[in-house]
């Protein structure tokens, strides 16, 4: 054999030795495995610039649960550094996924009280009067509903106008898309708007002497790149709406995203609005256990109105309706 290429040989075999042989000590096996952790960390950890980055980072809570356990299994296996990395992970998550979370606007003395409730009634849902009845039990004063196609449009309508006589209707060609509102008080200057084809409901509540804008949406889900930048569009188009107007402020709704994607995060931003959420209280699907739901319906409330509670409830749905009790300056 040639000299130079057994030269090279025996190196090569030497360095993959040497390596077999790094591999198999306890803290570089530990050292291999925290890099692996820390791939994914990374991901989880970055801005949500892009679509992929958006859907991945939808589940940040369940990730950091996982973190969370394995940090604790690492330390009941002795396995110090792989724990400090993991629990370093978690913390990162944790801080990320509380960020968002508003401190909130609160008020000593409002001058009214009103009880607002969010609810994604879903379009194949066909548990009409379960659902009136429990809404009707649960007695808020304002209500805003998406996925309200014809048949719920109907059924909603002949079961909440008599506790709920203010009311107002959009439907939409996809049976998803429509909205529709429910108020004990009176409703003023409503009106129905279209952006990036989403259904938009607006107007005034009036509150003994206050009049309050609302505005209820249902941005589209961002199951593809070309939803996700309707979605992002609506978003947009939504803050500048609010920031045209004068008034104290409710928008409520099914964002479809949740509460650390920047787009969110702009948009709180962009019109001083307050998230009514003071811990994670996800909503969405129902049909999984708690630890693998996210939250991604909201009610946010302006600066002359206080935020006393939320809470998520349980209703009918594939997801659970919101209710937040409000008080409103004057």
């Amino acid at each position: 054999m040639n000299p130079f290429k057994l030269k090279i040989l025996l190196r090569g075999g030497l360095f993959l030795l040497r390596a077999y042989c790094w591999t198999r000590q306890k803290k570089n096996k530990e050292r291999m495995v925290a890099a692996m952790l820390l791939v994914p960390a990374i991901v989880l950890l970055m801005p949500t610039y892009t679509f992929t980055l958006t859907l991945l980072q939808s589940f940040l809570f369940q990730a950091m649960l996982v973190y969370g356990i394995f940090s604790i299994l690492w330390i009941v296996k002795h396995h110090y550094r792989l724990a400090s990395v993991n629990f370093g992970i978690y913390l990162l998550l944790l801080i990320k996924i509380n960020g968002p979370i508003d401190m909130g606007y609160s008020l000593s003395a409002g001058s009214e009280e009103l009880k607002v409730m969010q609810f994604n009634v879903h379009a194949s849902n066909n548990t009409y009067e379960e659902t009136i009845d429990r809404v009707i039990q649960l007695n808020p004063d304002f209500i805003s509903f998406q996925e309200v196609g014809p048949v719920w449009a109907e059924k909603l309508e002949e079961g909440l106008k008599t506790a709920f006589p203010y009311y107002t209707v959009m439907t939409h060609p996809s049976v998803s898309q429509g909205i529709a509102v429910f108020s004990k008080y009176p409703l003023i200057d409503t009106e129905h708007l279209i952006w990036h084809e989403t259904a938009n409901i607006t107007g005034k509540i009036q509150v003994g002497e206050e009049l309050v804008n609302f505005l209820a949406l249902h941005t589209m889900s961002p199951t593809t790149r070309n939803r996700w930048n309707y979605r992002n569009a609506h978003m947009h188009a939504a803050k500048q709406f609010i920031n045209e107007k004068e008034g104290e402020f409710l928008v409520l709704g099914d964002f479809n995203t949740v509460p650390w994607d920047k787009r969110l995060i702009s948009f709180k931003s962009g019109t001083d609005l307050k998230d009514s959420r003071k811990k994670l209280t996800p909503t969405y699907p129902t049909w999984n256990p708690f630890v693998a739901q996210i939250p991604i319906d909201y009610i946010f409330y302006s600066k002359g109105i206080g935020c006393d509670s939320l809470n998520a409830v349980t209703i009918t749905s594939d997801h659970k309706a919101i209710m937040g009790t409000f008080q409103i300056a004057g």
